[in-house]
């Protein structure tokens, strides 16, 4: 299962290898929700409160969320190749589409979560989707579609509706239920630093510092302090008090880092 896992990942970031036009500097500041990409790398992902990248299979996915490139930052290298990868890739945004698999003929509505629900008639799919519910239709190639999980088939118009499931699920960490009152960050090598280097989130959120080097690092900010982290080690802080707050690693002190605090 992991060599399956790890070979669908790989084929996602072949599939998105596209090349946005965007002209902005590389940028250290980015934050949960953001799109980023490499400075070399041209894949594009949704990065997560989690501390994770997410990968968009195709472009077609990606723009069931988005119009454009134009928000995409552009970060050092070697700061994307210091984040993990989710264990999962970004699915179709629900209800913008029905989607079929290249070997099936069924098609499938999305709800939240990568759920794939199968329209049992074409008379239901006119009714969810429109006249133009055939032109609303995209296939799946197969390696991703195990992206999606299946769901309970839709019997009625009662039991899906397109716009409502669109309009609910107006951002991926919705969909991917991502809490985001916890936001992780990694702590790289002393080149790398910490990722994100500043990071904003809410009063009352908790942070947590997971260290993915191969060395013990620590981490001391105002009012916190961690022990020493051996690799895949973490520390947790909840930030009950609006500001900023800069810490620093106790045994590499050329990484810093920063975390806005916001009402």
């Amino acid at each position: 299962m992991k060599y399956i896992s790890s070979l669908i990942s790989s084929l996602a970031a072949i599939a998105m290898l596209v090349t946005p036009l965007v002209t902005q500097a590389s940028s250290t500041s980015f934050t949960t929700g953001d799109l980023i990409r490499g400075e070399t790398i041209n894949t594009v992902y949704y990065f997560g409160p989690d501390g994770k990248r997410y990968v968009f299979p195709n472009e077609k996915t990606y723009f069931t969320w988005y119009p454009d490139f134009s928000n995409v930052k552009i970060i050092a290298d070697s700061e994307l190749s210091a984040m993990p990868l989710g264990r999962s890739n970004v699915t179709y945004r629900p209800g913008y589409k029905m989607v079929k698999i290249t070997t099936d003929p069924k098609v499938y509505a999305i709800d939240q979560g990568g759920i794939l629900r199968w329209v049992k008639t074409a008379e239901l799919a006119e009714t969810l989707y429109g006249l133009n519910w055939k032109g609303r239709i995209d296939d799946i190639p197969d390696p991703f579609f195990v992206n999606y999980k299946l769901g309970t088939p839709i019997e009625n118009s009662s039991q899906y509706n397109s716009q409502d499931t669109l309009t609910g699920t107006s951002n991926i960490a919705i969909d991917k239920q991502f809490d985001e009152s916890h936001v992780t960050i990694t702590i790289a090598n002393s080149n790398q630093g910490f990722v994100p280097a500043s990071t904003t989130v809410k009063k009352g959120s908790t942070v947590t510092w997971t260290n993915r080097d191969i060395s013990v690092h620590a981490v001391s900010g105002d009012g916190f302090s961690s022990s020493m982290l051996q690799p895949e080690a973490s520390f947790t802080h909840t930030f009950n008090t609006v500001g900023s707050f800069d810490y620093s690693c106790t045994v590499h002190e050329v990484q810093t880092g920063t975390v806005n605090v916001v009402n």
